[in-house]
């Protein structure tokens, strides 16, 4: 099924299908001088106790990915190498650096677990926990 974009009047569904792909793939990056920012999807949600943070990074290996919790910012860095190879037909999987920025307060930095299972990184993030005496 497509989505009908009501600002853009398209001649027929395959614009609009054209569209909707490269509006997703041309919001994946984040141009930043002469280097490209790519981004991955992630899931946040909140419980009683904390939050937690799945994000899809497939292919990488957690000796790739690097967690900041730094002033209330949670930073997930993760780096692919390029590939020596070049003579690709057609190339789609992207390398380089990936990167997410949350604003979370309030965390227990000392708690903070991640594990990395099938391409997805979740992070727990336990709220912090303040006596009133």
């Amino acid at each position: 099924m497509f989505k009908i974009n009501p600002e853009k009047r398209h001649k027929n569904a395959l614009d609009q299908l054209f569209y909707d792909v490269m509006e997703e793939k041309v919001s994946c990056a984040v141009k930043k001088g002469e280097n490209v920012i790519n981004t991955f999807d992630v899931d946040v949600s909140e419980t009683d106790r904390g939050y937690i943070i799945e994000a899809e990074l497939p292919g990488f290996s957690i000796d790739q990915i690097t967690i900041i919790y730094e002033d209330n910012y949670l930073s997930i860095i993760a780096q692919k190498q390029e590939s020596n190879k070049s003579d690709f037909i057609r190339r789609e999987r992207r390398n380089g650096l990936f990167r997410r920025n949350f604003f979370v307060e309030d965390v227990e930095r000392e708690n903070i677990k991640a594990t990395l299972k099938h391409g997805v990184l979740t992070i727990e993030l336990p709220k912090s926990t303040h006596t009133v005496f």
